[in-house]
């Protein structure tokens, strides 16, 4: 039997529920590597400014290595000390030995190596979220253009509301997921920092030198400097899973909008279909939009997530462990969570089939009814606009519930007819000639994108 408990490890889901660089990132040697990234930097740091000999460094950067570290020893020391770094360590100086092992973790506190180090993992899972937005902006850029002049039905309230495209409709994903791109770049700077200040903020086991060895240790790691220490300030982190979380609700958006338009009384999108695909284990016909499933249900819990770091921003004092070691669960979920969320979205988007001749059928459905506000602003040439709208108000209903085309009962009606010809109602009735600045927008947009990206 298999000692799993979490969906992201388990053979039947982990693939559904995070993505192999994600997962390379965040595994437990990986962690335990980052922890001996940070040490080594720290004494590379110290050897610069003369504080540890250069020998010990070297020593000890050649040491980082995860697989000299004897995990199971580390378990043991675990249970012993109830510390969780000590163990590694006590490992980790075995490995390093005499001389040198001395100047290993010299001043810095155990909340200095973890915090720097979730930052260094985090800092390279950034980098694969900004990838994966990327990828999904790019294919809803060819899927708008492709489609700027696709007619179908925009809805409010989840009735038909005017002739508008399809490329317009993905124009809002697209500008909504650029702007959430916007502030995943712009928060690298301001949240991916490292923290070597020693136990409790002072610098005090380094003197005078304190802030260059957390300066340098920052930039070896590839990390900002904080202006002060931040053990007690949780913001950077719940700040990027707050940001996860609006890419959650987009991502949770645009896949609810094909959910819906994959209903067998709509139809107006289907996603990708392979012969092997099954959608009912009793119902053979089924085809089922699994994937924008499963990118909802991975948003549900990518923004449950931030809740809970935003939760943990209230540490007691100068440190409080109950925090910190919540975030050890939930920002490497929330991470694996998310890129599975944008990697099944990208595939949606990637295989997304657009059925025109159904949203044409869809947009003629109401037999010119949907054009009720043109038709109003035609006759407001002749009449009050408060006019009529009750006029096309009243006739539109009529339209309904007789189910008859709204051209027929328009020219049934005095009003109308003797302001109106046949021809003038026509064209005022055809969908095409009714969708606004549509491509125009699209077209800005798309520019606007590709001119952000260089």
């Amino acid at each position: 039997m298999m000692d799993i408990v979490h969906p992201m490890d388990a053979p039947l889901f982990k693939g559904m529920t995070s993505t192999p660089d994600m997962r390379e990132i965040f595994q437990a040697d990986a962690f335990v590597q980052a922890w001996l990234d940070v040490e080594a930097a720290l004494a590379e740091a110290q050897a610069e400014i003369g504080m540890i000999p250069a020998e010990a460094a070297k020593v000890i950067r050649a040491k980082a290595d995860v697989r000299l570290i004897d995990i199971k020893k580390v378990q043991e020391h675990g249970k012993e000390t109830a510390h969780t770094l000590l163990g590694v360590l006590r490992e980790y100086r075995l490995n390093i030995g005499e001389p040198h092992q001395t100047w290993l973790h010299y001043g810095a506190t155990t909340q200095d190596i973890l915090d720097s180090a979730t930052m260094l993992t985090v800092a390279r899972a950034h980098v694969v979220i900004e990838r994966q937005l990327d990828d999904v902006i790019a294919v809803l850029l060819s899927l708008m253009e492709t489609h700027r002049d696709t007619l179908m039905v925009a809805r409010s309230h989840g009735n038909h509301a005017l002739p508008f495209t399809f490329g317009l409709k993905v124009a809002g994903w697209l500008d909504e997921m650029d702007r959430n791109r916007d502030r995943w770049r712009e928060l690298k700077a301001r949240c991916l920092v490292g923290n070597m200040s020693g136990a409790i903020g002072t610098y005090a086991a380094w003197g005078e030198q304190g802030v260059e060895v957390q300066n340098r240790t920052c930039r070896i790691l590839g990390l900002g400097a904080p202006r002060t220490w931040w053990h007690a300030q949780r913001d950077r982190l719940a700040e990027m899973t707050n940001a996860m979380s609006l890419i959650a609700g987009t991502s949770a958006r645009i896949a609810q909008e094909i959910y819906i338009s994959c209903m067998t009384e709509i139809g107006e999108l289907a996603e990708a279909y392979t012969k092997d695909t099954i959608g009912s284990s009793t119902m053979p016909h089924k085809l089922n939009p699994i994937g924008s499933e499963w990118v909802r249900s991975l948003a549900s819990i990518v923004r449950g997530n931030a809740d809970v770091m935003a939760e943990l921003m209230t540490p007691l004092n100068e440190r409080d462990g109950s925090v910190w070691r919540a975030e050890w669960v939930k920002v490497p979920e929330t991470f694996c969570l998310a890129a599975a969320m944008l990697a099944q979205l990208h595939k949606v988007l990637s295989g997304l089939n657009v059925n025109r001749d159904r949203m044409l059928e869809n947009l003629n459905q109401l037999k010119g009814v949907l054009l009720s506000e043109r038709v109003m602003f035609v006759l407001a040439k002749a009449m009050p606009l408060g006019v009529a709208h009750e006029v096309v108000h009243q006739v539109s209903l009529k339209a309904l519930e007789a189910k008859r085309p709204m051209l027929d009962l328009l020219l049934a009606d005095a009003r109308v007819s003797d302001v109106c010809d046949l021809t003038e109602l026509t064209e005022a009735l055809k969908p095409e000639n009714y969708t606004g600045l549509s491509g125009v927008v699209v077209d800005a947009l798309a520019r606007a994108v590709r001119e952000a990206e260089g």
